[in-house]
């Protein structure tokens, strides 16, 4: 599924990308465009731990925000952003 903008608890990041959520909630983000190193560790070093991830996506007409209720940790391999479920 596609994504435009990831919301990680107040803070708005337009990242566009694919993105999948797994059966343990597991989110797993692919951005289309790599984000640079700082951006990276702004994420991942200002929030330790995420409660809440909102993720707008475009699949339908209208675009629509899902919710994940957290809390998250993130990591990231090889550019791809995870927030795995605590």
């Amino acid at each position: 599924m596609r994504l435009t903008k990831l919301l990680l608890d107040e803070t708005e990041l337009p990242i566009s990308g694919r993105y999948s959520v797994r059966i343990d909630k597991t989110i797993v983000v692919e951005p289309l465009r790599h984000l640079t190193e700082d951006t990276f560790r702004r994420i991942l070093h200002e929030r330790s731990m995420i409660q809440c991830i909102g993720i707008q996506t475009t699949e339908a007409d209208v675009p629509e925000l899902l919710k994940y209720d957290g809390p998250y940790s993130s990591e990231r391999v090889n550019g791809i952003l995870i927030f795995k479920r605590m």
